[in-house]
């Protein structure tokens, strides 16, 4: 009976580490889920390869006068009809190098 209660034990135990885990590894993979962007669209230097850029910057992330700047996107795609716009993008952000990208899955 007592083995069995320490086998229990140690099977509870493993669980509750791997539960805790996932979470931690799946947003290692960059398994990411869809966030929202809300901010004004601008029109920014074209890539080498002379595709046009385009970026906002995350409204919610602006914190103030001492820090000006928010957390900014590239948008991947053509958005020069709603350059100079304020719009709100809902996609699933990646890192590449140094930049941050924005898969638009869809505008709001």
């Amino acid at each position: 009976m007592k083995k069995m209660k320490l086998i229990l034990l140690v099977v509870a135990m493993l669980a509750a580490m791997v539960a805790g885990a996932a979470p931690a590894f799946a947003e290692q993979q960059g398994a990411a889920e869809e966030i929202a962007v809300t901010g004004v669209v601008k029109d920014g230097p074209d890539k080498a390869d002379g595709t046009p850029a385009y970026s906002i910057t995350d409204e919610s992330s602006i914190p103030g006068p001492t820090q000006p700047f928010g957390k900014g996107y590239i948008l991947e795609g053509d958005y020069s009809a709603y350059v100079g716009q304020r719009i709100t993008v809902y996609g699933i952000p990646h890192q590449d190098h140094e930049m941050r990208i924005l898969d638009v899955t869809r505008i709001g």
